[in-house]
């Protein structure tokens, strides 16, 4: 990609204030395990998308220096789209690694404000930042400061109350510290998959800041996408595990919104290779398993009847196993291996 004189800030912020007839820019959120080089690569190969987030990168671990950080630090498939996400419990932290980021050819750094981990909200990271909207203010400012041309935004859940306006303060905040745009998972920070986005809280924010607003969740296909630009327009979308389930989804909603016909069909097992192959390449062999294990699940939920040996495959240790155990499936099985998308 040619990326001419335009800052990498002017970039992002034209990508997300565009749109393709009634299909808005798409976005791959960020998440641990998932979201890794190898299979940002693959969903690239399916066409792409607008946008791409990286999993969360430590702070801690990244200014640190530990051996695995680098394999986070790979900017496949494409650099010029490529959002850096942080994760970090203090201010001083999170600049330091800013910082590092900012040297590495990408699109941008994204301070992530909105994870509801446990394991992370009690250290005082993810959604945690949320209750402290001055000090969160300061850290973006900081942040800003030593992020250069790079584009800055953060990621936000509801927080732990469902309140819009004190929402909407928290982002107008933000706002005003330098971020340039936001995305929202509009959840409150204890609310798990079974509880559907509240995407109003995203139009709220939208029609209260000046910078874009991503939102994200529930969209898993055509017919999803579809309710949420009748009720909230065109704005920009994050898709997460219905990216994961589909790799090709983002090339789909683009053909159906170009109106093209004809079935939209998968080779699941070619998929499965693909994805192997691309992990081994990108990530070191200790990560193999947990990363195998993650996609893998999300991949037969394309199969009817797949998920008791997706959740067998899920509890697997062993990374030859997950590899062996799903092939000698699809070999068993031919009729799963074809899949059309719809929906």
């Amino acid at each position: 990609m040619t990326v001419g004189r335009q800052s990498a800030r002017d970039r992002i912020a034209t990508l997300l204030g565009g749109a393709s007839g009634h299909l808005p820019p798409l976005v791959l959120a960020p998440m641990a395990t998932l979201t890794h080089a190898g299979f940002r690569t693959l969903v690239g190969e399916f066409g792409g998308c607008d946008l791409f987030f990286s999993e969360m990168i430590s702070a801690e671990a990244l200014t640190n220096g530990t051996p695995y950080e680098r394999y986070y630090l790979f900017t496949d498939p494409d650099p010029d789209r490529l959002v850096f996400q942080l994760v970090g419990y203090g201010p001083e932290r999170l600049v330091e690694a800013a910082r590092l980021l900012a040297r590495i050819p990408a699109a941008g750094i994204d301070v992530n404000m909105g994870c509801s981990a446990p394991h992370i909200v009690r250290k005082g990271g993810g959604v945690a930042w949320m209750r402290d909207a001055r000090r969160a203010a300061d850290t973006i400012a900081a942040i800003r400061r030593v992020a250069g041309d790079k584009s800055l935004s953060v990621k936000l859940r509801l927080g732990d109350d469902d309140d819009p306006e004190a929402l909407a303060d928290f982002a107008l905040a933000i706002e005003a510290a330098g971020a340039d745009f936001i995305s929202l998972h509009p959840k409150r920070r204890s609310e798990g998959t079974g509880r559907a986005a509240r995407w109003s809280h995203a139009a709220l924010l939208r029609d209260r800041l000046r910078i874009p607003v991503v939102g994200s969740g529930g969209i898993t296909g055509r017919e999803s996408l579809d309710a949420r630009v009748r009720l909230f327009g065109v704005g920009p979308v994050m898709i997460g595990r219905g990216a994961v389930r589909a790799p090709w989804i983002f090339d789909y909603l683009r053909r159906t919104a170009r109106g093209e016909a004809g079935e939209y069909r998968v080779d699941l097992r070619r998929t499965a290779v693909r994805f192997f192959e691309l992990l081994e390449a990108s990530q070191p062999r200790d990560f193999w398993p947990t990363r195998a294990r993650r996609f893998v699940p999300y991949l037969l939920q394309n199969v009817t009847f797949g998920h008791s040996i997706a959740a067998r495959l899920a509890q697997t240790r062993e990374y030859a196993t997950i590899r062996t155990e799903l092939f000698a499936y699809f070999d068993a099985h031919p009729d799963a291996v074809a899949h059309a998308e719809s929906g």
